[in-house]
């Protein structure tokens, strides 16, 4: 490390400047230095006390302030990093990245408008962040507003226009405003730059599967599951695209890899079940259904799918 006042060398451990006698102890830029170090390396707790030292030394230090700020939030102290986040604004001259911080830890408490205000103070200092517009947009989204959320994700993209989290978050906004074909074409080219981004590859198969695209549905939800075996969701919703073509083996596949994972879903037995039916495999379907009605008796699908079981004298499709 340096002397503040001189640039000499000088051990962490010093409490003096040889060259020059300076009071390293009480020096806050030393202090804040070897709280770097600290924080750096990972050593929050020590990082704290020598900030705090600093402030002991100089109250309106507004660096002791960020970067205390930073590692509570870090330690998930949210509460405690916006109060040192809001001192640091007293003093700092630039202060872009205090306010997208203090947008931050406002988002982690949940207080929505706060940390909306707090990155549109950081965006009246800097529009070209695209990372503070797709923050603004999150929080947006979150509080259900979604023409302001699609908006500040737009602005985003326009400033980065292969910003994937951007483009999937906005393909969410597109999903929830019922605006498939728009979510369709965001998760595509998502899934064109980042082949394994398997949420959006779920989701491009989700919009397909509500647009009626099924077999293009069940090709993503394919691709989704390859990458990701132990992926559930994908697994039933290949089941899902694959009962409606009237694919039902291959449907039946699906929902047993389902049930592999969750073994206690017994709505995925149902399912099994009507696809177990519509093959006439009624030994299959009865047992399914069984397992279903043991994991929730009142599951009223069940209930009727094997009433209806009970009736049938002869193995022939149900005409449900």
């Amino acid at each position: 490390m340096e002397c503040p006042k001189c640039n000499s060398l000088v051990s962490a451990k010093a409490r003096f400047c040889d060259q020059c006698g300076a009071n390293l102890v009480k020096d806050v830029t030393f202090l804040h230095h070897k709280a770097l170090e600290q924080y750096h390396r990972g050593l929050i707790d020590e990082a704290l006390y020598l900030w705090e030292e600093a402030l002991k030394e100089n109250p309106e230090f507004t660096k002791a302030h960020y970067y205390k700020g930073l590692a509570l939030y870090d330690r998930g102290e949210l509460q405690l990093a916006v109060a040192s986040f809001k001192k640091a604004l007293k003093g700092e001259k630039e202060p872009f990245r205090v306010y997208f911080k203090l947008g931050l830890a406002q988002y982690g408490l949940g207080d929505l408008a706060a940390s909306v205000e707090s990155y549109r103070q950081a965006l009246e200092l800097n529009q070209k962040s695209a990372e503070t517009h797709y923050r603004l947009g999150l929080s947006y989204l979150r509080n259900s507003d979604l023409e302001n959320a699609q908006e500040a994700l737009e602005a985003a993209v326009r400033i980065n226009p292969e910003y994937t989290r951007a483009l999937y978050i906005l393909g969410m906004v597109h999903s929830q405003k019922g605006d498939n074909l728009s979510a369709i074409e965001k998760f595509r080219f998502v899934v064109t730059i980042s082949p394994s981004y398997i949420a959006a590859r779920f989701e491009l198969g989700m919009a397909l599967f509500k647009e009626g695209l099924l077999k293009e549905a069940a090709d993503e939800f394919e691709k989704a599951v390859s990458s990701k075996n132990r992926f559930a969701p994908g697994h039933f919703m290949l089941g899902e695209a694959y009962r409606k073509l009237g694919e039902f083996s291959l449907a039946i596949g699906a929902y047993t890899e389902v049930l592999k994972l969750n073994p206690k879903d017994a709505d995925t037995y149902v399912r099994l079940a009507e696809c177990n039916l519509q093959l006439d495999l009624l030994d299959a379907a009865a047992k399914a259904l069984g397992q279903a009605l043991v994991l929730n008796p009142n599951n009223r699908d069940a209930q009727y799918l094997q009433a209806h079981l009970k009736e049938m004298n002869t193995p022939h499709k149900p005409g449900f």
